[in-house]
């Protein structure tokens, strides 16, 4: 997807959150915002949202000195969901639809994310239940559940810590019917998932883990390496999780299915629901291909 001019204003808000998060000292942060403002005349508002806000967390790591702002955070926003893990599988495991189930749970986990929210916003509870008794705004299980008939390589990229947790049960139940490997990033950004995230979650012990070749917001097509753009065409399916997912691979040509929440008003508008709202969306019945 393309952004907006209101994308403009978001990425400062994220680079003061961002450089705020990096460390205490307000010279730091107006430094951050510089930069980040200097780059705004020279965005293409072609690309994404999420690669024109690449440049801030580097800004924020480089201005720092902070290869990874995020890095405790994410260690306890892991533990805070690996303490529901239990509960997630006792859902899915009584459940009569066991995918569809799996499938809402990892809806829920994708409320986890401090590159919009702050930590005291985050209600993971609250998000299991309100994902157990709301429907989907879009709801492409149908078409999931059939291309998983023929599906024999599944690409599923990951977004934040503590939110893989809820993918575990999906990725359970996927794997009872294909092959499954999930994708973190290859360098620290923002909350989203690295290797040492899947490992402190125990990802590895259930599936293979890759990552995308660096440190990317999404995977952006035009920046990921060749290496890891050819593992996206390979896979029969792929399942991405999260607005930066959703922003950067919603026009790559294959069976894309996007699982999230719309967090912003210019990726609702996007995705045709409700601020707030979450969706499971598969790109080519949106288009009508299928």
């Amino acid at each position: 997807m393309k952004a907006s001019l209101e994308c403009l204003e978001c990425v400062v808000r994220q680079a003061l959150r961002a450089a705020r998060i990096a460390g205490n000292d307000p010279e730091m942060h107006r430094k951050v915002i510089n930069a980040t403002v200097a780059d705004i005349p020279h965005m293409d508002l072609n690309q994404s949202p999420a690669a024109l806000s690449l440049n801030l967390y580097q800004y924020a790591q480089a201005i720092s000195g902070v290869d990874d702002p995020y890095k405790t955070i994410k260690y306890e926003q892991n533990a805070m969901a690996l303490a529901l893990e239990d509960e997630l599988m006792r859902l899915v495991d009584a459940s009569e639809t066991p995918i569809a189930t799996a499938i809402k749970l990892a809806a829920a986990g994708n409320i986890i994310d401090l590159g919009i929210l702050q930590s005291h916003e985050i209600d993971p509870r609250k998000a299991i239940a309100h994902a157990m008794e709301t429907p989907l705004a879009i709801d492409h299980t149908e078409h999931f559940l059939d291309a998983l008939a023929d599906c024999d390589d599944l690409l599923y990229l990951l977004d934040n810590a503590g939110e893989i947790v809820f993918d575990k049960p999906l990725i359970r139940q996927l794997l009872q019917h294909t092959k499954v490997t999930a994708v973190v990033k290859g360098a620290p950004i923002i909350n989203d998932a690295c290797y040492d995230d899947a490992i402190q979650v125990g990802l590895p012990d259930i599936c293979d883990v890759i990552d995308n070749g660096g440190g990317f917001v999404g995977s952006p097509l035009a920046l990921i390496p060749d290496t890891f753009l050819a593992r996206m065409k390979q896979a029969d399916i792929i399942l991405g999780k999260g607005q930066g997912n959703y922003e950067t691979v919603d026009d790559f040509d294959g069976d894309v299915y996007l699982l999230l929440k719309a967090k912003c008003d210019v990726v609702a508008r996007h995705m045709g629901i409700a601020l707030g709202d979450t969706a499971f969306i598969s790109t080519r019945a949106r288009s009508g291909a299928e």
